[in-house]
């Protein structure tokens, strides 16, 4: 009798046992429930919902009060070996097309060719001349910023100008300038000088171009600061008048001007004037020629050249009817 009665008791303590284990379980269940929600810090505390915050909403693009959350701009474009194309982000991060910046560096298309170059300035008892200095489209440093650009390796001054749009202003160009004495290249921008913008003049046989822009540099804003102005006085010359202001000063000094006389005819633009097969990549006078499956194309310099035989589809769907126009 005392067997059993041990053994019921044992039996039904584990019941008790079991029986506030659930009760113990559904209570912590019960606390647990509402939607996912946490209980507060007190036993027993009732979930409150939870608030969303400014940090959560923002995650679909609005604030909490509802207003548009500002986008983060873009990065400036890079260029020059790395220095900053700055105020890129000011037009929203993009860059006007190809064919855009073509068509906005259309009265530098004059420049294209070789040029005689002598300074104002004398070295010893002579001023010093070359007649390196030669201008070509180029489309293969920056392909998404196409250029004119200038080399020269006797000049005392410049080394190389890549002479673009500005990508910041709608109405500004500007310029990486190499110093002969080398060093990191250095972003000039600027416009035309007052009532200067380019202009053309009958002389009784052709039209003269001429223009004045003007070019100051912006990088690097540390260090001595140079000032380019490029005067094209009419189809055969023109002026390249440098100032430079030493770190730290106010005024610019005169540091030269170079006048250049292009070498031999120009050949760079193709109008009325001057009739001839047009360049496939820039519109200028073809000079030289470029073949694509058996058929022949103008170009006006090297540098269309180049391009073209990177690209010649593109080029040649720009054709009018979209037809290839070779012989």
């Amino acid at each position: 009798m005392r067997t059993w009665e041990a053994k019921a008791g044992r039996v039904s303590g584990m019941a008790r046992g079991v029986l506030r284990g659930v009760a113990v379980g559904a209570v912590l269940w019960l606390a647990g429930c509402g939607g996912g929600e946490s209980a507060g810090p007190e036993k027993g505390a009732t979930a409150a919902p939870r608030k969303k915050t400014e940090k959560t909403v923002a995650k679909a693009g609005r604030t909490e009060s509802g207003e548009s959350k500002p986008k983060a701009k873009a990065k400036p474009l890079q260029l020059g070996g790395g220095t900053s194309a700055a105020g890129a982000a000011a037009t929203g991060g993009g860059l006007p097309s190809v064919e855009e910046t073509v068509a906005r560096l259309q009265p530098f298309q004059i420049f294209l060719g070789r040029w005689r170059w002598v300074t104002q300035k004398k070295f010893g008892d002579f001023p010093k001349s070359g007649e390196d200095l030669q201008w070509a489209w180029d489309f293969r440093s920056e392909p998404k910023l196409p250029a004119i650009r200038a080399k020269s390796e006797d000049h005392p001054y410049l080394k190389e100008i890549r002479l673009t749009v500005d990508p910041a202003e709608g109405d500004r160009y500007q310029a990486w300038v190499t110093a002969a004495e080398g060093g990191a290249a250095r972003r000039l921008a600027g416009t035309w000088e007052e009532d200067h913008s380019p202009a053309e003049r009958p002389d009784g046989k052709i039209l003269q171009r001429s223009f004045k822009l003007k070019l100051r540099q912006v990088e690097p804003a540390e260090g001595d600061q140079w000032q380019l102005t490029l005067s094209l006085l009419d189809n055969d010359q023109f002026l390249a008048e440098l100032k430079r202001r030493v770190a730290g000063g106010e005024t610019w000094q005169q540091l030269d001007t170079v006048r250049q006389q292009r070498e031999g005819t120009s050949f760079a633009v193709a109008e009325s004037d001057n009739p001839g097969p047009k360049c496939v990549v820039s519109g200028g006078l073809g000079s030289m020629s470029v073949s694509y499956e058996g058929k022949t194309y103008p170009v006006c310099c090297s540098g269309c050249a180049a391009a073209f035989n990177d690209e010649p589809l593109r080029w040649l769907s720009k054709l009018k009817d979209g037809k290839p126009e070779g012989k």
